[in-house]
């Protein structure tokens, strides 16, 4: 595998979302959040980014995977603290999905205790792998900047979406 580099021409088709989108602020749309994911029991939670972490530890809800940079729209330093977890590193340049980062995430998927994976870079576009290599149902999270979170309940559908989109990618 090769590193996969977000060309400027796909960057307008990653603004929507690849799931449902709840619109609002944190904490009502993290509670609904919680709700959905309490209603359908998915087998994996993947929450990437670090305000959506942040949010659903406050409620109660620690994620199975915790995608994190320690940064907020490139620049807010974020301390997230995933309890009980274990940590993991990877390097991951902004608008890249880097090669070495499929099996580190298919090692988190494989625990059966919380991961918090800490990326050195950027973790914007790791929602894309993540839902690649999650079981079906399970829940990948993230912030849409402004307007709330949205939750993919990956299937193969949502998986097809993505490789579409990683297909038109350059790889470097």
């Amino acid at each position: 595998m090769r590193d996969l580099i977000l060309p400027i021409k796909l960057r307008e088709r990653l603004k929507q979302p690849f799931g449902t989108l709840l619109r609002g602020k944190h904490p009502e749309t993290t509670l609904r959040a919680k709700n959905m994911i309490l209603e359908k029991m998915p087998p994996k939670v993947v929450a990437v980014g670090d305000v959506v972490t942040k949010n659903l530890i406050e409620k109660e809800l620690i994620p199975d995977i915790s995608i994190i940079d320690g940064k907020t729209l490139r620049t807010t330093n974020e301390n997230v603290n995933v309890p009980n977890c274990i940590q993991m590193k990877a390097q991951n340049p902004a608008a890249t999905i880097s090669a070495g980062i499929w099996d580190t995430l298919k090692k988190a998927y494989e625990s059966n205790v919380p991961v918090e994976l800490f990326i050195e870079g950027e973790e914007d576009l790791l929602t894309m792998p993540a839902i690649l290599l999650a079981p079906d149902k399970s829940f990948v999270i993230y912030g849409q900047p402004k307007e709330g979170i949205v939750i993919v309940e990956v299937n193969e559908n949502k998986r097809k979406e993505v490789k579409e989109i990683l297909n038109k990618m350059e790889a470097i």
